[in-house]
């Protein structure tokens, strides 16, 4: 329940809203436990920019302005800086320029002569662009105009019925193949589907793999250091879970994820967990590549004996359902 104290909505912005939440008992974790989910966390934020760039590849170069503005906005005009709030906003939302549930381009709304000022304003304020090598600050406006402004351009982050004569691949913005149609996989076995990148170079198919020294490899030997620290503070189920996923990370082979996937599963009593890696395959067309995710959560007994009580109280509910007697089912319990 929101109280004045205690708000759960804080902002709208479009279609999204910004939810409040609350870490209700974590301060009755164990000191180890807590420690624990300290070092799960930072592997979590070491791995974010990761799915930035799984997504939409400029995407990193794109906030990196945004937020250089945002930094500096002292000297920018103001209706410009509210306009570049809201949308650099929902490129946090969103993990960069496309909807997540719609999959479309939104564009920054507001005049781009006027977004230039803005980021020339910053940058005589001390802000700091990614310009390229040799690049100038109005070439790098001029090259990334079209990605802030052009709903055209990669209009669709996964294009999974793009229309007659298109291929999906090539219809879709995201960075999980490049220059890669769907009729050049006809024959070809990925060794690693779920863990790489599939780029097409000289007329061949190569595999960028997700691993230690790979594609991501310094985002992901940031996730292994943080992972490695929390292992003194775990009990034995998750250090062993958490040991397979750093074995997985440093080899990228399918056996390895194999081994951290049943030993996650067998931990089954931790008070802290994680999920942490390439698990859901929706950002791709072809729903192979996995994306990157990572969360972090805990036991709140109090919460957690409220469910209970209910799940202990199943048939209560079920002799009480809103159809005839003969469709009710005895003997029902709740899940576990």
């Amino acid at each position: 329940m929101t109280t004045p104290d205690r708000p759960y909505l804080l902002e709208r912005v479009d279609d999204a809203a910004v939810v409040q939440l609350y870490a209700d008992g974590f301060a009755d974790l164990s000191p180890a436990d807590r420690v624990l989910a300290y070092h799960l966390s930072r592997a979590a934020i070491a791995g974010r920019d990761i799915y930035y760039d799984q997504r939409y590849a400029p995407s990193l170069e794109m906030r990196a302005v945004l937020e250089s503005v945002v930094k500096h906005g002292g000297g920018v005009d103001a209706d410009t800086l509210a306009r570049i709030h809201h949308y650099t906003k929902l490129f946090w939302l969103n993990s960069g320029p496309h909807n997540n549930l719609t999959a479309r381009k939104f564009v920054l709304r507001c005049d781009p002569d006027a977004f230039n000022r803005a980021v020339r304003a910053a940058a005589a304020s001390g802000a700091r662009f990614p310009a390229r090598p040799g690049e100038s600050l109005d070439d790098m406006l001029a090259r990334l105009r079209p990605l802030f402004f052009d709903p055209d351009l990669d209009p669709i982050v996964t294009s999974k019925s793009p229309g007659l004569g298109q291929d999906i691949l090539s219809a879709s913005a995201n960075n999980l193949h490049v220059g890669v149609t769907m009729a050049d996989l006809e024959g070809f076995v990925e060794r690693y589907p779920l863990n790489s990148r599939l780029v097409k170079r000289d007329g061949r198919l190569i595999e960028e793999i997700y691993r230690v020294g790979g594609r991501y490899g310094g985002e992901i030997a940031a996730i292994v250091r943080h992972l490695a620290a929390a292992l003194p503070f775990a009990p034995e189920p998750t250090r062993d879970a958490l040991s397979a996923l750093v074995q997985y990370y440093q080899t990228g082979e399918k056996a390895d994820r194999e081994v951290y996937d049943i030993a996650w599963v067998r931990d089954r009593d931790a008070r802290v967990d994680t999920i942490n890696g390439f698990m859901e395959v929706y950002l791709d067309a072809r729903g192979m590549k996995g994306a990157w995710e990572s969360a972090v959560f805990y036991v709140n007994d109090g919460k957690t004996e409220a469910i209970r009580s209910i799940a202990r109280h199943a048939q209560w509910f079920e002799d009480r359902m809103p159809f005839d007697p003969a469709y009710r089912k005895p003997g029902v319990t709740g899940i576990t």
